[in-house]
């Protein structure tokens, strides 16, 4: 079940060669790890009141083939469990109807101006 979801577009720099994880020119471990976030940030800043966010807490991912630069991720929130101030998700990537990747990816929600004040301390 599709609870959400994004398209993100790759380009070279979403690479393992340019990102530092690797010296092949195929999606990297990292910018899946970004989309991932990416996705369950946009998806929780839409249920969220202003001057609230989500921070990441927790990653935890299979990145389970290589794909092309230059075609497009989906990324899919698949579910989604909410507990007091964290949410659970769990997602999908796929290039075309591949599946290249899963995970698991918890998120905090904070105050903005509170959390920025704690780091200042």
């Amino acid at each position: 079940m599709t609870i959400y979801s994004q398209i993100y577009k790759t380009t070279h720099k979403h690479s393992a060669k340019m990102m530092g994880s690797g010296d092949l020119d195929v999606l990297s471990t990292p910018a899946l790890v970004t989309f991932m976030e990416n996705t369950s940030y946009l998806f929780a800043q839409s249920q969220l009141d202003n001057g609230l966010t989500t921070v990441g807490s927790e990653i935890t991912i299979q990145h389970l083939t290589a794909s092309t630069i230059g075609k497009p991720v989906t990324i899919i929130i698949t579910a989604l469990k909410e507990e007091g101030r964290k949410y659970d998700f769990r997602l999908e990537a796929f290039v075309e109807e591949q599946l290249i990747g899963k995970a698991c990816h918890t998120r905090v929600c904070v105050n903005s101006k509170e959390f920025l004040a704690k780091l200042a301390d």
